[in-house]
């Protein structure tokens, strides 16, 4: 059988060497560019490269779970590349940040006890985001905690920037009636604010 963009999709589903190959050929520069735009700042091809191979191995492995159209396809595994060099990102910035505390002083306002309330907070936080509708759910991850502008997040979910702009109005409001108390005073008089 001839692989095509067309039956791509569905042959890597039933694991067809030649579709990964077809893969290989047709989409390995845009998968690279993709990871490329993520992780430039680092200097390094040989990370970019080895991301590229965990790119494609990723979409072999789950081709079992894509089921858009096959035009939707490009961009699900351009998808893919981006969130994965974003965990290659967090993984090597993790790894390689070295900072020299000899010749700085570390002050903090907040007393650990105030820290410990404060991550206490962030957990609920992220537990009423758990709670979410999928939607909503993942337009909050991509926004406040990747950080993708609005217009990229209504690309990839395929709805005009309104309903982004309006699910997030709407989560946010949620979010504050549920967590009024998100700025407590403590027996300083102090407050902690946690977002």
């Amino acid at each position: 059988m001839k692989i095509n963009e067309t039956n791509l999709p569905e042959q890597l589903k039933h694991k067809n060497a030649k579709a990964l190959d077809y893969l290989v050929n047709t989409y390995s520069n845009l998968l690279y560019k993709a990871i490329y735009n993520v992780l430039n700042s680092y200097g390094e091809k040989g990370l970019v490269e080895e991301c590229l191979n965990d790119v494609l191995l990723s979409i072999w492995n789950n081709s079992g779970m894509f089921s858009g159209t096959p035009e939707k396809f490009v961009h699900w595994i351009c998808v893919i590349a981006k969130y994965k060099a974003i965990d290659y990102q967090r993984r090597f910035a993790k790894d390689r940040i070295t900072v020299d505390i000899d010749n700085y002083t570390i002050t903090s306002d907040l007393s650990t006890e105030d820290k410990v309330l404060a991550n206490e907070k962030r957990k609920e936080l992220l537990e009423c985001i758990n709670q979410m509708d999928e939607t909503d759910k993942k337009i909050f991850i991509m926004r406040f905690y990747l950080g993708e502008n609005i217009n990229e997040i209504a690309s990839k979910l395929g709805v005009s920037r309104n309903v982004i702009d309006t699910r997030i109005s709407r989560g946010k409001k949620l979010l504050r009636e549920k967590f009024q108390s998100f700025e407590e005073e403590n027996n300083d008089g102090r407050y902690i604010q946690v977002l």
